[in-house]
């Protein structure tokens, strides 16, 4: 909510809808983080509305369509929507951007997941809706220059911006490169939603194979989703795999500290917040080169990335790490030096506020396509 105790005449607000999850996904985790640096900002302040996650309700969307509406007081500046190329979230936000629409209050949209077969769908039956809705954001925030093309392809007028997800400032607060010391055992660490597209059993196989050769590996598996208790299943013969549920904080961050190679070896993604996470406490990535990693991942410099299910290539990655620690340290390096440079909430923050929230919330009416 707003902080109250601030000068209200000069302080702008801002509004944005999250999804009402138990377990943070990257949206959540994004803003979290920023929320913490723009604490730091006096002139704004942000209220969040939590929407979405009601399974199966037939009553869920209209739900948060009014609660949503509730929340669009007189004294709103600007709202910040963050929407998906996927099914619910499309369609969702895109009926709080007509909300937004009919109230002139200006809106930024800031798409985060991206999912090509919806991509698809959009291409050939929703560009109207589209362009109905997200259309008239003052601006388009993306994470990958192949989702400002196709935005641009879809027949947006405004400026589209390619931005990155964030680390969180404060998770790396206790935390120095100097503490990551090589162990007799090497871990391997999978933090992310557990899914099957996310390409645990893939994984999974890879470690089950390099067990043969390597005793001293063991995998860590953090997080929770759809696939958790198969997971759970499969695991149960298997040695050297530790399963630790959902975390975050301090906990996510000792995590991150104990391991020495992260792996996210995803059939698709935006920009993940875990693989940033991952690089700026040191830790050599393999991945696969999906939605905005294609561009943003720089190969062998920070790691490796590997085909989509394709446990084979994953193997072969794994082992070139394994059997070269001094690789590991050189790209463990390069990864903090730029997770420090470029990926910090604090830097992020000030970015976002002086090229994207700054200018536009002066203005209150939408823009017309």
């Amino acid at each position: 909510m707003f902080n109250r105790n601030k000068n209200r005449s000069n302080i702008k607000k801002i509004l944005i809808p999250l999804p009402n999850k138990v377990y943070k996904g990257g949206i959540c985790s994004y803003w979290s983080a920023m929320f913490h640096s723009f604490q730091k900002i006096s002139d704004i302040e942000f209220k969040v509305v939590k929407i979405g996650n009601r399974g199966k309700n037939i009553f869920g969307p209209p739900l948060d369509q009014w609660k949503f509406h509730k929340a669009l007081t007189p004294d709103i500046d600007l709202v910040i929507l963050n929407p998906s190329i996927l099914n619910k979230a499309f369609f969702r936000e895109g009926l709080l951007a007509k909300q937004l629409i009919s109230k002139k209050i200006p809106f930024i949209s800031f798409f985060h997941g991206w999912d090509l077969d919806f991509e698809k769908k959009v291409d050939k039956h929703y560009r109207n809706f589209f362009l109905n809705s997200f259309g008239y954001s003052k601006k388009i925030i993306t994470l990958s220059p192949e989702a400002k093309n196709k935005i641009i392809d879809w027949g947006y007028k405004g400026e589209v911006l390619i931005e990155t997800t964030v680390v969180d400032s404060t998770l790396l607060k206790n935390f120095s490169l100097k503490e990551r010391k090589r162990n007799e055992k090497i871990q391997i660490l999978f933090l992310a939603r557990m899914e099957v597209e996310k390409g645990i059993y893939e994984l999974l196989e890879a470690f089950k194979l390099l067990k043969k050769e390597f005793k001293n590996i063991e995998l860590i598996l953090a997080g929770k989703g759809g696939a958790y208790e198969d997971v759970k299943k499969y695991i149960h013969n298997l040695e050297g795999v530790e399963m630790v549920g959902h975390i975050e904080g301090e906990e996510k961050a000792e995590i991150f500290k104990k391991s020495d190679i992260y792996v996210l070896p995803s059939y698709s993604e935006g920009l993940p917040v875990s693989i940033l996470e991952a690089m700026a406490f040191g830790l050599p990535i393999i991945t696969t080169p999906v939605g905005g990693l294609k561009h943003f991942f720089k190969e062998e410099s920070m790691g490796y990335t590997v085909k989509p299910k394709n446990t084979k290539d994953l193997t072969v990655a794994l082992k070139c790490l394994m059997l070269n620690p001094s690789k590991m340290v050189k790209i463990g390096k390069f990864n903090f030096n730029y997770a420090q440079k470029y990926l910090m909430s604090d830097r992020l923050s000030k970015r976002l506020y002086e090229h994207i929230i700054k200018e536009e919330y002066s203005e209150k009416r939408a823009v017309s396509i």
